[in-house]
This record gives C-alpha cells, structure tokens and sequence, in this order.
C-alpha cells in the first residue's frame, strides 16, 4: 500500500488502526540491521526482521517443522527466485530456509512460515492484526 495512499485514507477516517486493522509494532530504526527480534502482540509470538537492504518483514515465531519459538534467531540471508532477489530467513535449528514474503520453504518438504503484513509509515512500523 503507498503511502499516498495511507495519507488520503487517514485524512478521511483519523487513524491507521481504525482504517485498516493494522496495530503500531514499534519505531523502524528500534530494529538492528541483519538480525530478528521477537515479539508478543495481542498473544501472538512474531519475528520481526529488518534486512541489509532496508526491508520490514514479519512471520510467526515458531518453527514451521518443530513448533520452537526460534524464528527471530534465524540466520537472514537471500537468494535468487525466478531471476529476483527475495529475502530468507534460515531456522536456526534445522537451516530450512524460507522466503520472507511468502513464507515457502525453499530447500526441503516443509510447511510455510506464517508471514504477515508490515508496513513502514514515517519510521512507524505497522502490522495488520491477527484475528
């Protein structure tokens, strides 16, 4: 979504949780390049990850495969899909790598991780709430 548009939706109704169910995560420049941190929103655990190239992305915390809660200590990287980069994070127990965007494992018969929406907002991060 743009942030253009973001602006002309919150000039009609007053506030971005009102108008898109999306609840604030925390300030972008709180969240260290390169790593995951974890976190509780409304009883769920998430990771969140900023990536070298300057990308928010959101997933469950726990693992796909195993149900451990360990995916904000997974080792972020990317790779090449269909001729694009797309971000990954690896789990840090068993190293099934996934996209970020998607959730798909690429490198072994596992089930998705879990990804939701982030978006960036004036150094604001939001993600659209779990229901």
């Amino acid at each position: 979504m743009s942030t253009q548009l973001i602006e002309e939706t919150l000039e009609e109704t007053g506030t971005l949780e009102e108008t898109l169910s999306f609840a604030p995560v925390c300030r972008s420049e709180e969240l260290e390049t390169g790593w995951g941190e974890a976190l509780l929103l409304d009883g769920a655990q998430l990771a969140l990850f900023r990536t070298e190239a300057e990308n928010f992305y959101a997933t469950s915390h726990h693992c796909p495969t195993s149900g451990a809660k360990v995916m904000a200590r997974g080792i972020l990287g990317d790779t090449i899909v269909d001729g694009q980069a797309v971000a990954t994070v690896a789990c840090p127990l068993h190293k099934e790598v996934y996209r970020l965007d998607t959730g798909s494992c690429l490198n072994a018969d596992s089930p998705a991780l879990p990804v939701h929406k982030l978006m960036e907002v004036e150094g604001q991060l939001w993600m659209e709430q779990i229901k």
